[in-house]
């Protein structure tokens, strides 16, 4: 039974429409902040069945989403890091310094809730 309902939560076989999704465009779209089901909604995909795909074990379309997300993060981050770094501009490392102490903060929640994982 346990194996019946593990196989059911696993991501087996790729939806029709997934073919569909330019996953660089899914990407910066999660990066800016939408969330799954408006990304269904945008790529005309029936929200629950976006969305049951979406939290299968193994999803990419959740891979995907989160390295987004990521990435965008990143993106921002290095930006500020290196407009910081030459002190001309005070407001930005400023912003800098609270998103390091967001980054850290996330990280923290993660280790404690989710622990040493991989």
């Amino acid at each position: 039974m346990s194996s019946e309902v593990e196989k059911a939560t696993k991501w087996q076989e790729e939806p029709p429409w997934l073919a569909q999704i330019d996953i660089d465009e899914y990407e910066r779209l999660a990066g800016i902040g939408y969330e799954p089901r408006q990304l269904a909604l945008f790529y005309r995909v029936a929200e629950k069945e976006f969305l049951w795909y979406f939290n299968l074990i193994g999803s990419p379309l959740r891979f995907h989403y989160e390295r987004g997300q990521l990435v965008q993060r990143a993106k921002e981050g290095l930006s500020m890091a290196e407009d910081a770094q030459t002190g001309n501009n005070v407001t930005q490392a400023q912003r800098f310094d609270k998103f390091r102490q967001a980054v850290g903060y996330r990280n923290s929640v993660s280790k404690i809730f989710f622990g040493e994982i991989g």
